[in-house]
């Protein structure tokens, strides 16, 4: 079995046409017709329909495909990840992030960053929440990415980065602004905006308010936090969210959850991950960058 082969039916699954796959991969139709019919004689199956004006796939060729197209996968990430090792290409560090963490924890890292390191690039993308961050970093479609989660998780391939406590946000004139700290309990009447399902923030609410016999009454679930912060404000509900994301915001009141709520945010790169002189120089920096006396003074409030 041949790549050329799996790449010529890849190819003529999606098109439906021998000689539009020839044109689209550049080569000759009578050579894409020789490479299906032997891939079709080793593998002892028939993988194409040729009944039909259009082609298509027999029953066999579809579940086939479904092998062809993770191999191909595979092969592209494996590329992908080679590339980093070639003396001469820049060195790209592909980076993820949850929404919460790109505007607010490290603005001035990255510029900090491509002062000190220039010669390597980092490739920011934002996903819609940590979990997807971890599973893309696990596939190897991402080299590192930053997640929120609990100050007791530490699996191997984490390094902390910052702590921080939940706090509960109030519209100014909520009967419970003046309290000193305020629990769970106290919220099964309230309505709550929240970030999306599979956040760290969404889990936890769900979890305290499970803990005292409720379901929270959710009026609306985005991942924009200036929807939720405005919102707030409004008086359209309440929310609960990191201090470092709030502590600069003077449109809502700000009060301590009891018991507190913490939330750690962390480096996470694949299991299987082998790391390149441009990973090692990366987490090297992000390591100092974090334990400077500026950061932790301003982000560490556990």
């Amino acid at each position: 079995m041949e790549f050329r082969q799996l790449e010529y039916f890849c190819t003529i699954s999606e098109l439906e046409n021998f000689t539009r796959t020839a044109e689209a991969l550049h080569v000759s139709q009578p050579s894409v017709t020789k490479a299906i019919k032997a891939l079709e004689a080793e593998l002892g199956v028939m993988l194409i329909n040729r009944s039909q004006k259009h082609v298509s796939l027999t029953e066999q060729g579809k579940v086939f495909l479904l092998h062809a197209q993770r191999i191909m996968q595979d092969a592209a990430f494996a590329k992908k990840d080679m590339m980093r090792y070639r003396s001469d290409r820049q060195d790209i560090i592909h980076f993820g992030m949850p929404p919460m963490v790109e505007g607010y924890l490290f603005p001035d890292f990255f510029m900090k960053f491509k002062e000190e390191v220039p010669d390597v690039m980092l490739d920011v993308q934002e996903f819609s929440d940590s979990d997807e961050v971890r599973q893309r970093a696990e596939n190897g479609e991402l080299d590192f990415g930053i997640v929120m989660g609990s100050d007791e998780e530490h699996p191997e391939h984490t390094m902390p980065l910052m702590q921080d406590t939940m706090v509960l946000c109030l519209p100014p004139e909520h009967p419970l602004a003046d309290e000193p700290s305020v629990s769970f309990d106290e919220l099964r009447h309230e309505k709550f905006i929240m970030q999306q399902p599979n956040t760290y923030q969404y889990r936890q609410i769900m979890d305290h308010c499970g803990e005292y016999g409720y379901v929270p009454d959710i009026v609306l679930c985005t991942s924009q936090l200036k929807t939720i912060k405005q919102l707030v404000a409004n008086g359209s509900g309440i929310s609960v969210l990191p201090n470092f994301v709030t502590q600069m915001e003077n449109i809502f009141v700000r009060r301590p959850l009891s018991p507190s709520m913490g939330v750690q945010a962390s480096l996470f790169w694949g299991e299987n991950k082998n790391l390149s002189r441009a990973d090692t120089r990366f987490m090297q920096f992000m390591k100092e960058y974090t334990e400077t006396p500026d950061f932790q003074q301003h982000f560490r409030h556990c």
